[in-house]
């Protein structure tokens, strides 16, 4: 079997190792891998599922896998990537969001038989008091070793509360406890946690001796514009389907680029890399059919969701490409409601054309609201109508609340009745 670092490679994964030739060896026969994860929200976000990815391509080939929910570092506040200190959330919140996550993982990692587990760093440094902290990590933490880092670096002009500079201790008091109770040689990251993850290594490898441990990253994934990948134009994209709809997740792929297309592919695909070449060849003869977003937005939603929200997807889709709103099943109509980032309410039982495109921004004033109706530019629930008189109430409403409103070919919008 091919050592799942040249895989990486191939796939473009690869950032830096505290090592590699010893990372490659080591990864020769099975081994456990962690890496963590912030609970900051109650749902992970889409660029999140990179790292859910390597975890299961790891599992893939033979190695155990250790997620770490943050539940202690996230009440501190990771420093990595941020220009200024981070609001504390209350540690109920954190403790739920946790929750929140631990099912989200449970779903994408397997924890049969003991190939993977996903635990609680909250469960021991509970536990911890400031003596034992001070004097198991503190002492092996230099000051001006701290502060020679990028990520503390980066905050010195703005400033940095000691609670975040302390960050990369208790990331370090995770990979020592991982190692000396589940054996944890390897310790897994995105490119912005290199920083801790390095301080980590050192202090393992100071604490335990002859202890054979290493670290490496993985690269931050960007779009075609520069900007972090899994973040869309009305912000980030959840994994939570209540959060982000699967239709949602679905119009994302479908809008990346050709040359995205196969990036995106040799991220997160589990198909081997000849056929995902195979496959991107056949998409370059004929672009414009868009075989590859199609293929990949459906790879995506059914990976993160199921086959069938991928193929709620697809329906929803061709549903509004034809304007054919009335075959849209209620869960359907439900996930193209969660899509639209900004809605409009109304109280009344009915409501003029007119004073609707307006409401909802469709139209700037009744002038222009009437001249689009006349020019037959305007839908509802993808029936076309040039009445200036038109009244809309419930009974044009889908499920009896929502009317959604078409000017044109692309501008849309969403009128709930309450």
């Amino acid at each position: 079997m091919q050592n799942i670092i040249e895989d990486l490679d191939a796939r473009g994964l690869l950032d830096n190792f505290s090592n590699k030739q010893e990372v490659v060896e080591m990864l020769k026969t099975p081994k456990v891998v962690y890496c963590g994860f912030d609970p900051s929200n109650r749902s992970m976000q889409l660029g999140n599922f990179v790292m859910i990815s390597l975890l299961r391509r790891m599992q893939k080939y033979g190695h155990k896998v250790i997620a770490i929910l943050g539940g202690a570092t996230g009440m501190i506040g990771d420093p990595s990537g941020k220009h200024s200190e981070r609001s504390f959330q209350t540690e109920e919140k954190i403790i739920e969001n946790a929750n929140c996550l631990n099912k989200q993982l449970s779903k994408f990692i397997d924890t049969k038989n003991g190939n993977g587990l996903i635990l609680n760093n909250y469960d021991w440094w509970s536990k911890t008091n400031v003596i034992q902290y001070l004097r198991n990590y503190g002492k092996y933490f230099q000051v001006n070793q701290m502060l020679a880092k990028d990520v503390v670096k980066s905050r010195l002009d703005v400033g940095i509360s000691y609670a975040e500079f302390s960050y990369a201790l208790l990331q370090s008091g995770d990979f020592d406890k991982l190692y000396k109770d589940y054996n944890c040689q390897i310790q897994i990251g995105g490119g912005d946690q290199w920083g801790n993850l390095t301080s980590a290594l050192d202090y393992v490898k100071r604490v335990n001796k002859d202890c054979k441990c290493e670290c490496f990253s993985i690269k931050l994934i960007t779009d075609k514009n520069g900007k972090k990948f899994g973040k869309s134009e009305n912000g980030a994209l959840f994994l939570d389907a209540q959060m982000t709809s699967p239709y949602t997740l679905y119009q994302y792929f479908m809008n990346v680029s050709d040359d995205e297309v196969k990036k995106y592919m040799y991220i997160f695909s589990e198909k081997d890399l000849k056929e995902i070449d195979e496959f991107v060849k056949k998409h370059n003869e004929h672009p414009e059919l868009r075989l590859g977003q199609m293929t990949l937005a459906y790879d995506m939603v059914s990976l993160i969701h199921s086959k069938q929200d991928a193929d709620c997807a697809v329906n929803i889709t061709k549903c509004l490409f034809s304007d054919s709103y009335d075959k849209l099943s209620n869960k359907e109509i439900e996930y193209l409601v969660n899509s639209f980032t900004e809605t409009y309410e109304i109280q009344q039982n009915e409501i003029t054309l007119v004073d609707a495109l307006i409401l909802t921004k469709l139209a700037s004033s009744k002038r222009e609201a009437r001249e689009f109706i006349q020019n037959h530019s305007i839908s509802i629930n993808g029936n076309k109508t040039d009445s200036l008189d038109y009244v809309l109430t419930t009974k044009d409403a889908l499920n009896k609340k929502y009317v959604f409103l078409k000017r044109g070919k692309k501008k849309y919008s969403l009128l709930i009745f309450r």
